[in-house]
């Protein structure tokens, strides 16, 4: 069974060299890697070409502007394989990361997409606050509760078919999350396996950090998901003294009133200003569903009656 890895990329030419080392010394190397590039000024291009020449495993590359969700669905769409795995650039795999994060899929023929473990890397002193500061994340005890960033997942060409591939409609993110719940939506198996693992550094500085929190509020909002942990972050924008009520109280309260001050922004800047929900598209028990997943949930449904 063919297995591909796919990624996106954009200016990453100071961590292009080390993230390609860390894939090509996978102990299961991929059948072939596609990788798209959104159009980097930084000469990642270039260094890119140069590593795919070198590369002991075949590659296809392709520069295209476009967004996230627009370039992973190209990817795919240059590899024929039936299991794709994704990753980004600027993340960085554990030696065994592709073989546990494929594995699940050969084994079982029930299971339609993979999740792994991101570990997040903090070095300097701004990425050790902020990571002081996340929720760490749950480990998974349900399928359900499986929802994989698209930097570490594995998924059936098949199951990405059936939903009509990732919504590129939405400007920039939240496209894995919305992707995940369509797959849910229409019966796709999750499996959570933690022996995958990718490491992710954190944001380098405060500007970089909040920037993505508004990118990620704004993409909640065109994909209409978490509404009720974004409105939270609203309230205590609005009222800071509310912050005080948190587990951290005092500490480092002017940092996190503006995390979430950028997040509360974005949502309303995504509801404001974000792409409208396509017209075929349709919400179903609070779900957004392309017309491939919504046909593939009629199919289901009559399946089970």
């Amino acid at each position: 069974m063919k297995r591909a890895l796919i990624a996106t990329l954009f200016n990453e030419a100071d961590n292009v060299l080390n993230w390609w080392q860390s894939l090509c010394r996978q102990t299961v190397l991929p059948d072939e890697i596609i990788i798209v590039d959104g159009g980097s000024r930084d000469g990642t291009w270039e260094k890119l070409q140069e590593l795919a020449r070198q590369s002991p495993i075949p590659s296809r590359l392709k520069q295209q502007r476009c967004n996230i969700a627009e370039g992973r669905n190209l990817a795919i769409q240059l590899t024929n394989a039936e299991i794709i795995a994704a990753t980004d650039a600027g993340c960085f795999t554990e030696n065994n990361w592709f073989d546990e994060i494929t594995r699940p899929l050969i084994e079982n023929k029930k299971i339609d997409v993979v999740g792994g473990r991101s570990i997040i890397v903090a070095e300097n002193e701004f990425q050790k606050l902020a990571r002081s500061l996340e929720s760490p994340p749950a480990e998974p005890t349900t399928a359900a509760e499986v929802l994989p960033s698209s930097r570490n997942v594995a998924f059936r060409r098949q199951a990405w078919l059936e939903v009509g591939g990732y919504p590129e409609w939405l400007t920039l993110t939240a496209e894995d999350a919305l992707f995940n719940f369509e797959l849910q939506k229409i019966g796709k198996v999750f499996h959570y396996q933690p022996e995958a693992v990718v490491r992710w550094p954190m944001r380098e500085n405060e500007t970089a950090y909040l920037k993505m929190c508004y990118t990620y509020g704004y993409g909640a909002a065109e994909a209409q998901l978490y509404a009720a942990n974004f409105q939270q972050r609203l309230v205590t924008m609005i009222f800071p003294p509310l912050l005080l009520l948190s587990r951290h109280r005092f500490k480092h309260f002017g940092f996190r009133w503006r995390k979430n001050t950028a997040n509360a922004r974005g949502w309303l800047a995504g509801r404001w200003r974000g792409q409208p929900v396509p017209k075929s598209w349709k919400s179903i028990d609070g779900v957004l569903l392309s017309p491939e997943a919504q046909k593939s949930l009629a199919t289901l449904k009559k399946s089970s009656n």
